[in-house]
């Protein structure tokens, strides 16, 4: 529960609003307590035998009898048996018109503060996805993290209706109807109440299992989404390995979990009503019969008063049966703000300075000193005591066997990752001490993995600002031999190229990478293995466009095909996390039983 009252807390900001949704709704529950009161003088005009019925006026003086007392003079005051079914007809009409008005209004008000909240729920939740490090999405699945941005929250939205309308308005009008029901007759109104405590037990009892569930049905429901997702991302490999009946059984196991929870869910949920109506249905009898005695004894009620009495206690039941709903509903949004409070509560784990520096350019030196580096405490170094310096201009190679931490220490420069230990260095100034957005604009990146938007191809080139002008968006496409095919498109530079940029190439989508970066025009220059995975003629027009792109720039260049980095002024060899040697190709290539010699053995071997 302490998930749900922090989400209450939430809604202070709207406080104002919910006051004078709070007034609406007491309004509607006198409103709502009066249409049923009214029944009495109807049903007397109604079954009264006599043309003219006489206005009495009540022994005792309280301010029900007083308010008793206007509405009967005003309908029995001419005697008329007909003037008085008319006025008391026009007043109940005017009375539901008023009622429905003001619930209507009470209604839209609460959705108004619910949404809202909603609103801002998934703006913080977004924003703190951008605030986080690359480390925390590593270690979740996105089908977890997309089913609690919607489903969760959508889980929350149906709560605060019930906060703010079931729990505040449905104890006003249990409230009304038994007052109503008190000065009407208190013993049969005892007698009414006294089995209820005996149904909220058990209403109790159902909640808490519905709490438990709900977690487990939340995160079964975040395991099948990721099977969905990596279904769809992961579709041609699939069919490439005739996967589809293997990933279809899983998918089935998946399914089979999340349906057997949501059927224990809907077990108890569902048997909240009929144990509520069945207890209502219990009291009522009990009522009846117990009025009824008192009739035919001559008791002190009168018979259209009993079957008023009869009405309010009925009417009773539907707010006692939707609150009866509210704590199960509460329930499972605890569970659902607790998953939600863990992103928002979630720390990010790359952090800036109180005072950064802000560094525009690159003036002489990125320098790694003594660096390390493992994605988690659990597991084994990346990288172990890496030290080398690059100078400003200067083409830095990273080549190394597959997993042996070049795309990590490419990935510290820009703070994507901290180092557990060591430093790294620009112009002498340890990147900690910069403002993220002045040393992340430093950088060009263009990786083997290409990252487009499901957006036009000009907003992908100038993907991050929206003051570059159309000539200069087509003078980087053309740099990066893309002009040509993009005019091929369907829109040209207008054309939208679907989720992940489906509709292009691989060599396009690298091309277009390149026309950003090109655009761009950081003074430094990062290459993750841009080629490795591309055509000889997609490589050859990406290969020239790099070679544009890096001149006058400083650039560091990871790649498997050692044939594109031999002319590079520093070649940093990494094996087992470490360097091993850096020097430049022609002295690399000479040393015995190095890494890189193997690597280039194996690549150029005849």
């Amino acid at each position: 529960m302490r998930e749900y009252f922090r989400l209450v807390k939430l809604l202070k900001p709207y406080r104002h609003l919910l006051v004078l949704s709070f007034v609406l709704m007491i309004i509607f529950s006198i409103a709502n307590a009066l249409t049923i009161y009214l029944s009495i003088p109807l049903l007397k005009t109604l079954f009264t035998s006599d043309s003219t019925i006489p206005f009495i006026i009540p022994a005792q003086q309280s301010i029900f009898n007083s308010i008793r007392s206007v509405i009967d003079s005003y309908i029995f005051s001419s005697g008329s048996k007909y003037d008085a079914l008319l006025k008391a007809c026009v007043l109940l009409v005017g009375t539901y018109f008023i009622k429905n008005l003001i619930g209507y209004l009470q209604s839209i008000l609460t959705q108004y503060v619910e949404n809202t909240l909603i609103t801002d729920l998934r703006r913080k939740m977004y924003h703190k996805f951008n605030s986080l490090s690359l480390k925390y999405f590593s270690r979740r699945k996105s089908g977890d993290l997309i089913s609690r941005f919607i489903t969760d929250v959508n889980s929350i939205q149906n709560t605060v209706s019930v906060t703010f309308t079931d729990l505040i308005k449905q104890p006003l009008l249990i409230i009304t109807f038994l007052t109503m029901a008190f000065l009407l007759n208190w013993k049969l109104t005892l007698i009414s109440i006294v089995i209820v405590p005996l149904s909220l037990q058990l209403i109790f009892w159902i909640g808490s299992k519905l709490r438990k569930y709900s977690m487990r049905i939340q995160e079964k429901l975040g395991n099948f989404t990721s099977v969905i997702s990596e279904t769809i991302y992961g579709s041609k490999v699939i069919r490439a390995f005739s996967m589809e009946k293997s990933e279809n059984k899983k998918f089935e196991s998946k399914l089979k979990d999340f349906f057997r929870t949501k059927m224990k869910i809907e077990i108890y949920s569902d048997s909240t009503r009929p144990i509520t109506e069945f207890v209502s249905v219990c009291i009522g009898v009990i009522i009846i019969w117990y009025g009824g005695k008192e009739i035919f004894h001559g008791g002190a009620l009168a018979p259209e008063e009993f079957i008023g009495f009869i009405l309010i206690i009925f009417q009773l039941m539907t707010p006692i049966k939707d609150l009866s709903s509210v704590g199960n509903r509460i329930q499972e949004a605890s569970a659902a703000s607790k998953r939600i409070f863990e992103i928002i509560d979630s720390k990010p784990e790359i952090i800036e300075t109180q005072n950064p520096t802000v560094k525009n350019s690159f003036e002489q030196t990125i320098e790694f000193k003594n660096v390390s580096f493992k994605y988690d405490v659990d597991l084994p170094l990346v990288l172990n005591n890496v030290s080398f310096t690059a100078n400003k201009n200067e083409k830095v190679a990273i080549v190394g066997l597959s997993g042996v931490g070049k795309s990590t220490l490419v990935d510290l420069l820009p703070r994507f990752y901290d180092p557990v230990e060591g430093d790294i260095f620009i112009d002498g100034v340890n990147i900690k001490e910069l403002s993220l957005k002045s040393l992340r604009s430093m950088f060009g990146i263009v990786t083997q993995e290409i990252i487009l938007f499901n957006d036009t191809i000009r907003s992908n080139i100038a993907y991050g600002r929206e003051d570059f002008s159309d000539s200069e968006i087509i003078n980087a496409a053309k740099n990066a031999n893309a002009h040509d095919f993009i005019l091929e498109t369907e829109n040209g530079y207008d054309t939208i190229i679907g989720d992940r940029g489906i509709k292009l190439s691989g060599g396009q989508r690298q091309r277009i990478a390149i026309a950003r970066a090109l655009l761009k025009n950081a003074p430094i220059l990062i290459f993750d293995e841009a080629t490795s995975s591309l055509d000889t003629e997609s490589e050859v027009l990406i290969q020239q466009a790099i070679d544009l792109l890096i001149k006058d720039h400083t650039s560091i260049i990871i790649a498997h095909r050692l044939s594109t980095i031999k002319n590079a002024d520093k070649i940093i060899v990494l094996h087992e996390g470490r360097v091993e040697s850096i020097d430049n190709h022609d002295k690399l290539i000479t040393k015995q039983e190095s890494i890189y010699k193997k690597l280039y053995e194996m690549q150029f071997r005849k």
